[in-house]
């Protein structure tokens, strides 16, 4: 969303807290030996997305009965406090846990009309890998494989399923020259803090800004010093 409105010129500045956005790896070239081996791990290729297809499916065939299972799990106060408390930092966690209106703030959204429908979504997500479409991805990955066989040529090494997307949301902020600022906490267990310094080092000019004992909320757990962060990124670029 943030780079839909920053190529559509309706925003300078993108503050992204804790993104969950995978930015590619630049793609390397394999050695004749590391080509070899390539050529033994086509077949290996070839089960791996035999077993990861068959994973996504019967995901999405159990989605019906994960929405029952959900249902439990959402309407449990106790059940969001601890989730949330195990998303922040170790200082917070305490405090945020006994906080019966921050998580209140959580859960009752997510009793709305839908929300199952959307949280078993999510969950099918998370076992295909956050790749949209199983097949398409699974098949460049043995069709690499196969390729990488052949010779020595640009391959990438990591799994990087789920980055697809975020190439074009790259994109966008880029080409929008909007200024960008990453905020992640260095307690961060939902989403690495590697994963904001490869984003930065993405976006030419993004600045990245680690906030110590924080985890994957830190404008919650430490508003103040989030605020002072926000302020300063955007005095900085008054004229």
């Amino acid at each position: 969303a943030a780079a839909t409105a920053a190529g559509a010129g309706d925003v300078d500045d993108v503050v992204l807290v804790a993104p969950a956005l995978v930015p590619p790896r630049a793609p390397r070239t394999t050695t004749t030996g590391e080509a070899n081996a390539t050529r033994e791990s086509a077949a290996a290729a070839l089960i791996g997305a035999v077993g990861r297809f068959l994973t996504a499916a019967a995901a999405r065939a159990s989605a019906p009965f994960l929405k029952i299972i959900l249902r439990a799990f959402v309407r449990s106060a106790t059940f969001w406090r601890r989730g949330l408390a195990k998303a922040v930092g170790r200082a917070s966690a305490p405090k945020l846990f006994t906080d019966l209106a921050w998580a209140d703030g959580y859960r009752r959204p997510s009793c709305v009309r839908g929300w199952d429908e959307g949280m078993a979504r999510v969950v099918v997500a998370a076992c295909t890998g956050g790749a949209n479409d199983v097949w398409a991805t699974e098949s460049k990955r043995v069709a690499r494989a196969f390729e990488g066989a052949k010779g020595a040529e640009a391959v990438d090494s990591d799994d990087d399923r789920g980055a697809t997307d975020a190439v074009a949301t790259l994109d966008a902020l880029r080409a929008s020259g909007a200024r960008v600022l990453i905020v992640h906490g260095d307690e961060d267990s939902v989403v690495p803090l590697a994963n904001s310094r490869r984003l930065a080092a993405a976006l030419p000019g993004a600045r990245l800004a680690v906030m110590a004992g924080c985890g994957h909320m830190p404008h919650e757990e430490d508003p103040d010093a989030f605020v002072d962060l926000v302020e300063s990124f955007l005095e900085s670029h008054v004229s």
